[in-house]
């Protein structure tokens, strides 16, 4: 299988939006947007969703604080992947991934670690941090499984991994 991250231009994103409404739930691929708390897919969840990924892309004339990719497996779109400064800690970058139900489970976290690993290095960091959503129990096994230390800080759950 080939995995590999595209830059979210305009068609990319509806293309991601149509794999996050088909296999995801909002509350898996957005952080939480003011006046947007209905259950399911709504307008204003799509909405959202699109303004987030705007915000995000890569601006070389206007450094952004999170940049986020598509991530493709065998050429088709499976979810979307982020690099984010951590305000606290100028030596970390966090990482983040959310993947459609249909690509869970065949490795892809893996590879897309060793992506940020080798983004975040180029940004002089020296560490990852990862923040798994609650009660997600693939999700923590994939961050052990890479090499990430977790720990529970202010209840919430937190994934460290040196960078070499």
């Amino acid at each position: 299988m080939t995995i590999d991250l595209v830059p979210v231009d305009d068609d990319v994103l509806e293309a991601l939006l149509a794999v996050a409404v088909a296999e995801a739930r909002p509350d898996e691929v957005l952080p939480p947007a003011p006046g947007v708390a209905a259950p399911g897919w709504t307008a204003p969840h799509h909405d959202a969703f699109r303004e987030y990924h705007r915000r995000c892309r890569v601006n070389l004339h206007a450094p952004v604080p999170e940049v986020t990719w598509a991530v493709t497996a065998d050429g088709r779109i499976a979810g979307a992947a982020r690099l984010a400064l951590v305000d606290d800690d100028p030596g970390a970058r966090e990482v983040g991934l959310w993947l459609g139900r249909s690509h869970r489970g065949r490795g892809i976290a893996g590879e897309v670690a060793y992506w940020a690993m080798a983004a975040a290095r180029t940004m002089d960091a020296e560490r990852l941090v990862a923040r798994p959503a609650p009660g997600d129990a693939p999700a923590r096994r994939s961050l052990e499984r890479i090499g990430f230390e977790l720990a529970e800080r202010d209840g919430t759950l937190v994934g460290t991994l040196a960078l070499p």
